[in-house]
């Protein structure tokens, strides 16, 4: 229950949020310089990198209860051992994908 739960909520909090993200940065893009530095200040801001981890965490949530459901669809993994492992694997690899993009973003800069 809980994977169906936050499927729902990650893809509507992706289309509501995400795509607030995504037409300032456009529209930060075609306005100028300026426009867009100030759109990189509020997006490297502690708050910006709240908002962006927490877009990429629904990202990569969404996609593994989809995948999950997907392969449910094809009839596969419907033994009760099995869907219970993949409900509780699905958002820890989520998680798990969310903090290896982010340590390579802020890492790898360095490197």
């Amino acid at each position: 229950m809980l994977v169906s739960i936050l499927h729902r909520a990650t893809g509507d909090g992706m289309a509501l949020v995400g795509l607030g993200v995504l037409v300032w940065w456009l529209g930060a893009l075609a306005s100028g310089p300026e426009a867009y530095e100030t759109f990189l200040w509020a997006a490297t801001s502690p708050i910006g990198y709240v908002v962006l981890v927490g877009l990429t965490w629904a990202f990569f949530t969404h996609m593994m209860s989809g995948l999950r459901h997907f392969v449910l669809d094809i009839g596969a993994g419907y033994e009760l051992d099995t869907n219970r492992f993949w409900s509780i694997a699905s958002p820890i690899i989520a998680i798990v994908l969310t903090i290896a993009l982010w340590s390579y973003i802020i890492l790898g800069k360095g490197a």
